[in-house]
């Protein structure tokens, strides 16, 4: 299963880190995610029906933008 990491430079708080991870936890054909508030940066396990690039718009979609790590 595809994983991958996306740095969020916006994640300043927990309620920020609380808001990327309900998207990406709402995201169908992802199975696994962590938030990690410190490091700004967010790790998801999803399978090969959901691009990077999809992850990236429904984070920036919800006001949060992001890259690949």
């Amino acid at each position: 299963m595809p994983e991958t990491t996306f740095r969020i430079p916006a994640l300043q708080t927990q309620a920020d880190a609380d808001a990327v991870m309900f998207e990406l936890q709402d995201l169908p054909c992802v199975a696994q995610a962590e938030v990690d508030l410190v490091t700004q940066t967010a790790w998801v396990q999803h399978t090969a029906m959901i691009a990077p690039e999809d992850i990236l718009a429904a984070l920036a979609e919800a006001g949060y933008e992001a890259w690949v790590a």
